[in-house]
């Protein structure tokens, strides 16, 4: 498992806020810092944000209605 989250400043910075301990993130801020979690060999947030990235809806409305949409029997896959 890992977890990637955004921290407030970079580990070599030299300013007064990233040093002092006192001025740290708490824990309980924790979870409104996290970006993506993985498991398995997989990031959860980011491939459910990538999942059809590439199609532009826009493209698609000067098809007539019955080319819009496509049936599982028209897919084809190569690995």
């Amino acid at each position: 498992a890992a977890i990637i989250y955004e921290a407030p400043h970079a580990d070599d910075v030299a300013l007064y806020p990233a040093r002092c301990r006192h001025l740290a993130p708490r824990w309980r801020e924790l979870p409104s810092r996290i970006l993506d979690v993985g498991f398995l060999g997989r990031w959860w947030v980011l491939a459910a944000q990538l999942r059809d990235c590439d199609i532009n809806e826009e493209e698609f409305t000067a098809l007539p209605p019955r080319l819009r949409q496509i049936r599982p029997e028209q897919l084809r896959s190569h690995r």
